[in-house]
Formats: C-alpha cells, structure tokens, sequence
C-alpha cells in the first residue's frame, strides 16, 4: 500500500464568469462542488490508477472532516489511520474558477492539533510501497511531521515523492529544501525549483535537485508538459494540446500517475506519457476530488496522442 501524507482537507470548488468581483456585484455560479481535495487529489487519482492506497494525516471532528473522510473511503482510499480530533476544525480550500479554468484559491487553514509524527504511524511508513508527502503545511506542526516520515521511509529503504508546492505564507517553507533533499522523486513547477535551487535555468535547477540526494526530478510545466532528469538521462515530455476547462488538480493527476509509473518500472519516457496524459485528462473536467480521470479517460488521451502505453 502507498501512503499520502498532506492536506488532508476539502475542496470547495466555484466556477464564475470572472474573478474580478467588486463589492454588491451578483455573478452567476455555474459550478459548485464540495469533496475531498488537496493532498486527497492525489490518493483518489492513484486509486484510479489501481494503486492500494492508504492517507495519513488529521482532520476536525466535523462536517468537513465527515465529507473529507467519507469521499475518500467511498473512493477506496483507507483513512483507518487519519487521526480524527474532536475540538479541531478541517482546512478548506476554496477554488475560485474563471471562465478559462484558471484557479485562484481562498484558503481556511482550519486549526488541526498534530505537532509531530504518530509513533503508530512509523511502522506503517517503513512498511509502505511508496511515500508521498506535500510541503502546503497547513501549521507550523506539519513540516516536522513530513521531515520525519520522510526520514523514516529513507532508512526503511521505502520510495518517497515530494511536491513542496508553494508553501504556506505564514510559515518558513525552508524546510522544503531538506524535504527535496530526503524524497526519492521530487516533483516542482518552474518556479518551485527556481525557489529550492537558486537557479534560474529549470535544468540546471533540476541536476542541482538532483544532486542533493533525489534519484528523479520532475519539473511541472503546465500546458507546456513536463521534464524528467536522473543522473543518467533527461526526458522533456511536450504538453498535449487540449482545452483546459478546469486546472485545479492537474498537478496532483500527474503526481499520482507519476508513483503509479516509477512503481510499475516504466521509464522516463513512458512516465512522462503517462503524467501528460493525466493531467491532460484532468483539465478537461470540472472540479476535482471524485471529478479525478478514470483509467479508460487516462487511456483514451493517450491512444489519442500515439502513445503505445495503456495502462
């Protein structure tokens, strides 16, 4: 079973014509949707994907928690470990859409309790398939919790993926840097690993990555595709051209296909077939949680685009 240790919180997803929103202005909402999201994204895209999957992490005893928990579970993801805390409140991440699918986010950082790693948890992690962990950090408690899982399933001999995303402004993201260094596969946008690397060249940023102790980098380029570096090879998988209807999730669609691949041994290739088609997939559905591509949509985008990996 692989773990997703992260955001364990919900999305509130709202599709309006524009973002610009001025005080006593009616706009109409044309989509509207509430389920699991954040970190839970990529748990429900890898059981998608028919990986076993299991999340680690925290919400409130409340109705957020109940939704967050019961989508999940109702998508084959265990949460028989997610610590449920009766006078916490779950986060929330509120996803406002324009009419190009492009998210803006509103952000509830709820008020979790779990300042370090569950003693319970660390077998669990050292006996897991795969890791993976995020860097958003809802409180000052999580990079602790996410460093030592990360320490754990690194002596344990267990494969570990890091997405630092951007990070919580309330707190120091420089933990991210020691997250990058711990993972086995770090994935980042352009800028997340200008921001990790000091380098303004994305290649260059990613064989310094690579340097400080990951075995795969892959760098997120939006539309644009993705890049994949190891020590021995540099793959740049092109974007596919389709129209985007919602973006949110995108990131998390190739994370999740990207554990699905390097479990399954394909290589660099294959693997950036398989995270550009993903996504691709994702874009072109509204919302996220249950709203994630179901293998035969996976599959269509990539017999669509030539590639001869089915999955």
């Amino acid at each position: 079973m692989i773990f997703i240790l992260g955001d364990i919180l919900a999305d509130y997803v709202i599709r309006i014509e524009q973002l610009a929103i001025e005080p006593k202005d009616l706009q109409r909402v044309s989509y509207l949707a509430l389920g699991p999201g954040g970190a839970c994204n990529v748990a429900i895209m890898a059981a998608h994907l028919g990986l076993s999957v299991g999340a680690l992490g925290e919400v409130g005893r409340d109705l957020v928690g109940e939704i967050v928990l019961e989508g999940l579970g109702d998508e084959g993801v265990d949460v028989s470990r997610v610590i449920v805390t009766t006078d916490a409140r779950t986060p929330v991440a509120n996803v406002l859409l324009d009419e190009r699918g492009e998210p803006a986010y509103l952000g509830f950082p709820g008020s979790l309790q779990l300042m370090s790693l569950p003693d319970e948890w660390r077998p669990v992690i050292a006996g897991a398939e795969a890791l993976y962990a995020d860097g958003w950090a809802e409180h000052e408690g999580v990079p602790g919790i996410v460093l030592a899982a990360l320490r754990v399933a690194r002596e344990a001999g267990v494969p570990s993926f890091f997405d630092p995303g951007p990070g919580n402004p309330k707190i120091d993201n420089a933990w991210h840097s020691e997250a990058a260094a711990l993972a086995t596969v770090l994935l980042a946008t352009e800028d997340e690993a200008h921001r990790l690397s000091g380098e303004v060249d994305p290649v260059n940023s990613a064989r310094l990555l690579l340097s400080r102790g990951s075995e795969l980098v892959v760098i997120k380029r939006g539309m644009a595709g993705c890049f994949l570096l190891t020590a021995d090879d540099l793959h740049i998988a092109p974007g596919l051209p389709v129209a985007a209807r919602d973006a949110t999730g995108a990131g998390d669609s190739l994370a999740a296909a990207i554990i699905y691949g390097y479990l399954n041994g394909l290589g660099l290739e294959q693997l950036g077939d398989l995270g550009n088609a993903t996504g691709a997939a994702k874009v072109q559905k509204l919302g996220t949680g249950h709203n994630l591509p179901t293998v035969a949509e996976v599959n269509a985008m990539l017999q669509r685009f030539g590639s001869e990996l089915k999955l």
